[in-house]
């Protein structure tokens, strides 16, 4: 692996997901609380093309910089039984925080919560690409690139996980903890299986069962369907 270099595409990949496109994240947060809630659907919507675009650049930018994406597990028992273990405990780590965040009415469920039929269709979307898509992106590609350019698998392991978490700030800074966390669990699965087909698997998994759940016990509890007040919101955003 280190006998290559990173080349132009590499590089613009980058400064892309890595610097301008977390900026610009952390930028979105701070006037997040306090703009009108998007209709659930076109968000969703919004999210699947944007994740989309993220993933033909990233393949376009593995295929130019050599970096396999596609490599299959060594050992499938193996496999599955690490899957299966990280999948059962980050939804067990976050179950019942789940219940806790739609109870304190959190202002940032909206964006989350699939409520009607056709939103938890477009949801399972929104978790597919979410699942796949983020994988290539930081797991494969970003991850890829920066062991090449820093020669150590750990340091590109934990700059990935700072930017998967920078990316995610408009949740709080608690919610960017775990996600750190679990973007180490990504790379954790990479690293023991050799392929990230199963980090895929259960990144979609995961937010797929979130955003059920979050819908759930919005409905149960009766979080807004349209979302909380925007003055409980600015309230909430830290």
């Amino acid at each position: 692996m280190y006998e290559y270099h990173v080349g132009l595409a590499g590089y613009i990949h980058l400064f892309w997901f890595g610097v301008f496109l977390p900026l610009l994240y952390v930028r979105s947060a701070r006037k997040l609380s306090t703009r009108d809630y998007p209709p659930r659907l076109k968000q969703f919507c919004l999210v699947i093309l944007s994740l989309s675009s993220f993933v033909a650049i990233s393949i376009q930018v593995a295929h130019a910089e050599y970096i396999d994406l596609w490599a299959k597990p060594n050992d499938w028992p193996k496999t599955l039984l690490i899957g299966a273990a990280a999948l059962m405990a980050m939804i067990a780590s976050m179950a019942t925080g789940w219940r806790r965040d739609v109870e304190k009415r959190k202002w940032i469920l909206y964006y989350f919560m699939p409520r009607t039929p056709m939103e938890k269709v477009f949801w399972a979307g929104v978790s597919l690409f979410a699942g796949f898509g983020e994988e290539i992106v930081y797991s494969g590609v970003m991850f890829s690139l920066l062991w090449i350019m820093l020669d150590s698998r750990l340091a590109a392991v934990l700059i990935v996980a700072v930017v998967f978490a920078i990316s995610h700030s408009a949740q709080g800074w608690k919610s960017m903890l775990v996600i750190f966390a679990f973007s180490l669990c990504f790379q954790a699965i990479y690293y023991l299986t050799g392929s990230l087909y199963p980090g895929m698997v259960v990144h979609f998994l995961y937010d797929l069962t979130a955003g059920m759940m979050l819908g759930y016990w919005g409905e149960k509890l009766g979080y807004p369907i349209e979302g909380v007040q925007r003055q409980k919101a600015a309230a909430s955003a830290g």
